[in-house]
């Protein structure tokens, strides 16, 4: 009978040993702002209050901050070679500036053992210092979301099981859901990030965008060695109060990329069907399409081939947008002023009818503003196919008739 009490004495210290007195002096909240209105903004932001009664500390650990007065910023930027700064700011500012801003911002105060609250607070004072606070800013897999959320998988104790959520998701259906009201940023973002972006994500992958950390954290919970668990969020809170974002999202520009691409389609369409009655073809419009075609072209392959930004590199819109128009433009005005073939609306035609065919195959979600282009662009090509079938043949001679017919009269 000693011997049953004496290991139930043992068992009992060992539990209580274990159970470490949750932390009263050090109070760790993640903290998620709603989006704003800024496109740097508009995912929302997470960031970390760590408040040390001990140590009069309140502070709030900022891992989105980036310095305009770095020396080439906005090379750096288009390069993806962005660097980012961990920030302390305190309490009152961080605050501030959020509702000044109307974002929402929710606490979910930690549930946090005294050595865990402990090792939060040094983990974030190192990442200060001046050594470790830069790090290279990825907007997919390395920003102020998943910094935190490495903070707390590193410093809480056992085993940390999130509540995921289960739908099946790519980086661009999450982007869409943030930017359905921005219909020119979400045109922006899906000329510019290819397929990388439509591949299904895993759970934890998700929680890029803050509003999915805070889902998945809300419901976490800790194991420890006995199997026994805890919520790791004790309160969760709303701080301050969003102001709409629907009354102010949009005014930027009335008319919608959508809207655009249908009217400027319409139009061409239109355009092919009087030159064909007319037996003309208005070049100089083409002349101009060229060039835009080939300016937009540089910013696309250039994205494609030198910049770090994530997804940029597996875009498939570089087959269709790239410099090639520019340095074809030369040739296509030539031919064009003096009446002749040109092989380059053949093969344009001949591309673009292919890429349109092919789109329901690749791997890349292409945007609707992106298709109107192509269309665009083979309408373009078209018309000059039917304008060389349908005039007199001695009205389009071709290069090698004029050579042929100069050596004769020589």
């Amino acid at each position: 009978m000693k011997r049953i009490v004496f290991l139930f004495a043992i068992l009992l210290g060992s539990v209580f040993a274990y159970a470490e007195p949750f932390s009263e002096d050090i109070e760790v909240s993640v903290l998620t702002c709603s989006p704003g209105q800024e496109v740097y903004s508009l995912y929302g932001h997470t960031a970390i209050r760590v408040k040390d009664m001990n140590r009069d500390i309140d502070y709030v650990f900022n891992y989105g901050v980036f310095d305009f007065d770095t020396e080439y910023f906005v090379w750096k930027f288009v390069l993806g070679e962005t660097d980012y700064i961990c920030m302390a700011t305190p309490w009152e500012y961080f605050i501030q500036e959020y509702k000044a801003r109307g974002s929402q911002v929710v606490a979910q105060v930690l549930n946090l053992t005294e050595s865990e609250a402990v090792a939060v607070r040094d983990y974030l004072m190192n990442n200060i210092k001046k050594e470790n606070r830069t790090y290279r800013y990825n907007f997919l897999t390395n920003n102020c979301t998943t910094r935190v959320m490495d903070c707390i998988d590193a410093c809480v104790e056992g085993e940390l099981i999130y509540s995921w959520a289960t739908e099946p998701l790519t980086y661009r259906q999450i982007l869409h859901q943030y930017t359905k009201d921005y219909p020119w940023e979400e045109q922006g973002n899906d000329f510019l990030l290819g397929a990388d972006v439509d591949t299904l994500l895993s759970n934890r992958a998700k929680c890029f965008i803050p509003d999915y950390y805070m889902n998945a954290l809300e419901k976490a919970v800790v194991r420890n060695g006995f199997q026994d668990t805890r919520k790791l969020v004790k309160t969760s809170e709303i701080l301050s109060q969003a102001v709409n974002r629907q009354s102010k999202a949009g005014k930027s520009f009335p008319a919608t990329p959508l809207v655009i691409g249908g009217l400027a389609s319409a139009l061409m369409l239109l355009v092919l069907m009087l030159e064909v009655f007319c037996k003309k073809v208005f070049w100089p419009l083409d002349m101009v399409l060229m060039l835009v075609h080939g300016l937009a072209g540089c910013l696309i392959a250039f994205m494609f081939f030198f910049s770090q930004h994530p997804a940029v590199g597996s875009n498939w819109l570089v087959g269709v947008l790239n410099p090639i128009p520019l340095i074809a433009l030369p040739y296509t005005i030539k031919a064009a002023w003096k009446k002749e073939r040109s092989a380059w609306h053949y093969l344009m035609a001949t591309w673009m009818a292919f890429y349109l065919l092919f789109i329901p195959w690749m791997p890349q979600e292409i945007c609707i503003t992106a298709i109107f282009f192509v269309a665009i662009q083979l309408s373009r090509q078209i018309s000059y196919i039917l304008y060389y079938r349908h005039l007199p043949k001695n009205k389009i001679a071709n290069k090698s008739q004029r050579k042929k017919a100069g050596k004769k009269k020589k």
